[in-house]
């Protein structure tokens, strides 16, 4: 078996290395091609061989997560005993056996986002790049295991460094291939002539004149069998692309270290090439989402590819979604088959999140030639998805066990004991304490900051806050939310609370006016206005918990939250026909009060709020927009700041019991309505018991959807905030 990298034979070339020296031009390859072609239809014979045709399967894991056990890590080992997660590559594997058997000829990839975003990840990371120099990571010794073909960098595989990556990825005995992520050089043309600017142009130069970080493609030779019954020779091609955006969520790692370019511009640079190297089949990995746009750089860039020539079958992820599917999400945009699984009548796959499915695409191979060359029939192709098969693969659990318990007793550990339920169930109809914790323990640091000399030029009248959201709510399943529940805070309520562990704290500066502009921003995409239409949900389902904003400002001496804002959903939004960061600006405002310490809050009014990197370099959203950073620290995560905030509450106080008042920070008006709303959320007993504690809430348990995902549950809420915000502890 051997693959080419640029026309270099890999059996001499660490698949693996940082910085391996790719240059190419693409008009002279297509050149030589051309001319090797008209010379060879001179010479053809007249007897010419028989036609063939070969059936090829290629199969795609994708958002893996480090969730390699089919296990739960937030429940005891009982509750995962009697209740087998509905995930895990040691369950996937099943279903690559199983799918690998029924076919002569069939290829493995991974699309990426791999090594971060469950415990073991954590547990992992915790361990250090040092720790990978010795012992290879566990999700490598599952894929190795499994004979995976090749894989590409999903953008949170840059979550721990480039150090970590890289000994990481030493592990794999499959090639990576990134074809848009490339080495900083101070020779590529810089955008300005700032002294610290880092940002390149990417022009048609660049692509000839830059350094890859990774291997762009790679060609892999393969004998299949034919329906000649013979062994013929195949090359694919695999290309794959991450996320332009990393260069803003991995900031502190990867500015001035690498370049980002265009995923659909760097494709149409690169499949000419691999063509020209001989390539028959091109396959795209796209760490990418779908959704109709025309962007430049864009984050969800899968349609572009579609329309790339010669690219003959597309494996994305990215967005935890599935497709191919029935549910309608992708009806709207062009020439996408969302049931057929095909774009542009390219088959396209994308298995949802963490193993739970398996991506599928047969293609169907002829030949003209005896099996020289080959060409794809993408009308004889297909694409589908593999559910999950009943048991896990022992060996794999053998592989990793090590790991596995290692990460059991590192989330075990007790931090402190809490007389309340920390929850993210209803954070959008009633603040809860999975998002206040998270902005009590950025407001210390803020404070922390203001108190060691940061903000000198601050008046003595500004007001500092925090704004969190909700991180796990539901985007991956019914059972997917924060769910703390018995009456302690561990390792693994830290990693409940704030999934996410590449954010880094960032101040913005900004005015009454731009935080207006940020709630109402966040109620145009969170609410559909009341009353409803028929078959509208009063959440907009499409906007993930993740980006719902909650602000917060601290107490005052009697333990009263000292931020408060109303917000009438009756009203029409201020923001409509919002497409990402495009919209339509009403004179209409939902946001009827905004008070700080009983005082509203003027729209000149002075105002520092701390947030993670990500929210703050969103700087097309309203109330980002006009904000300016202040003050950026790439050297702690957000998480540890909700880890040293529990720290410093446990000193202030004898004992290990902490109490978590809740700050009311929001209320919802809806003045003439006499309904309750509805909305889709966690099927877990947990969500049941606390809506009927907590104010407002109910629900009849009757099965819902989210997104047309089913294994939710609904709730009903009916507006009134006399009762508990909070749920007690069991």
């Amino acid at each position: 078996m051997s693959f080419l990298i640029g026309g270099n034979d890999l059996s001499e070339i660490n698949q693996n290395s940082f910085g391996v020296n790719m240059k190419f031009n693409a008009k002279k390859l297509l050149l030589v091609s051309s001319v090797a072609a008209a010379l060879a239809g001179c010479n053809s014979s007249d007897d010419k061989k028989d036609s063939i045709s070969l059936d090829l399967r290629l199969m795609e894991t994708t958002d893996i997560h480090t969730n390699v056990m089919p296990y739960n890590y937030f429940v005891s080992q009982a509750d995962n005993e009697e209740n087998l997660p509905e995930w895990g590559l040691a369950r996937t594997s099943l279903v690559i056996a199983e799918t690998r058997k029924e076919v002569a000829n069939s290829m493995l990839f991974d699309n990426g986002d791999l090594i971060q975003g469950s415990p073991m990840g954590d547990y992992m990371a915790a361990l250090g790049a040092e720790h990978l120099k010795d012992e290879t990571h566990p999700v490598y010794k599952a894929m190795n295991h499994l004979e995976y073909d090749a894989a590409n960098l999903g953008n949170h595989e840059f979550n721990y460094g480039l150090e970590y990556l890289g000994e990481a990825l030493e592990g794999s005995e499959f090639p990576y291939v990134s074809a848009n992520v490339w080495k900083a050089d101070d020779s590529l043309e810089k955008v300005s002539d700032a002294t610290e600017e880092c940002e390149v142009r990417i022009t048609e130069e660049f692509y000839d004149a830059a350094e890859h970080m990774y291997n762009p493609y790679v060609i892999l030779d393969r004998e299949f069998i034919a329906d000649d019954g013979k062994a013929h020779t195949v090359k694919v091609g695999v290309i794959g692309f991450t996320p332009p955006d990393i260069m803003g969520w991995d900031a502190s790692n990867l500015v001035c270290n690498v370049v980002v370019s265009d995923i659909k511009k760097t494709a149409e640079h690169y499949v000419p090439i691999m063509k020209a190297e001989g390539a028959d089949v091109i396959v795209a990995i796209p760490h990418s989402g779908l959704n109709n746009n025309d962007d430049e750089f864009a984050e969800n860039a899968t349609l572009h590819l579609a329309y790339v020539d010669d690219v003959d079958a597309i494996m994305f992820g990215h967005d935890h979604r599935d497709f191919p599917n029935d549910t309608g999400e992708y009806g709207d945009i062009p020439d996408v088959d969302e049931e057929k699984g095909l774009i542009n009548g390219i088959p396209a796959v994308m298995p949802g999140y963490w193993g739970a499915k398996l991506g599928v695409i047969d293609l169907k191979l002829n030949s003209k030639d005896g099996g020289e060359t080959w060409s794809v029939d993408h009308s004889k192709s297909t694409a589908a998805l593999r559910s999950l098969v009943e048991g896990s693969d022992g060996e794999i659990e053998d592989l990793v066990e090590t790991e596995h318990e290692g990460t059991v007793e590192y989330m075990a550990e007790t931090i402190a004991e809490i007389d309340v339920n920390m929850n993210s169930f209803f954070p959008q109809v009633v603040p809860d304490l999975s998002m206040q914790v998270v902005n009590e323990a950025q407001l210390h640091q803020l404070k922390k900051w203001k108190e060691a000399g940061d903000f000198a030029d601050a008046s003595d009248d500004a007001l500092l806050l925090s704004v969190s959201a909700p991180f796990k709510s539901g985007r991956n399943g019914g059972a997917d939310y924060t769910n703390i529940q018995e009456g302690e805070l561990t390792n693994a309520s830290i990693a409940d609370i704030y999934v996410f562990d590449n954010n880094t704290p960032a101040v913005l500066k900004m005015t009454g006016k731009d935080m207006r502009n940020w709630i109402e921003w966040i109620n145009s995409n969170a609410y559909r206005s009341l009353p409803l239409a028929d078959g509208e949900t009063f959440l907009v389902e499409e906007f993930p918990g993740y980006n719902f904003d909650a602000f917060f400002g601290g107490f005052d001496a009697e333990g009263n939250g000292l931020l408060k804002y109303k917000v009438n959903v009756e009203k029409e939004s201020k923001y409509t026909n919002i497409d990402g960061f495009k919209y339509d600006t009403t004179d209409s405002e939902q946001l009827t009060s905004l008070t700080y310490n009983g005082v509203e809050i003027a729209d000149d009014a002075e105002i520092y709020v701390i947030t993670n990197n990500y929210r703050a370099s969103n700087s097309d959203m309203p109330g980002v927009d006009n904000a300016t950073i202040v003050k950026e620290d790439g050297s702690i995560v957000n998480r540890d700041l909700v880890q040293t905030y529990l720290a410093d509450l446990l000193e202030e106080q004898e004992g290990t019991k902490l109490s978590f008042p809740n700050a009311k920070v929001f209320e919802l008006e809806a003045p003439t309505t006499t309904t309750s709303v509805s909305f889709a959320s966690a099927r877990l007993e947990e969500g049941f018991r606390c809506a009927d504690k907590i104010t407002g809430l109910s629900t009849e348990q009757e099965d819902g959807t989210k997104e047309g995902t089913e294994g939710f549950t609904i709730y009903n809420f009916n507006f009134d905030y006399s009762g508990e915000f909070n749920c007690s502890a069991k």
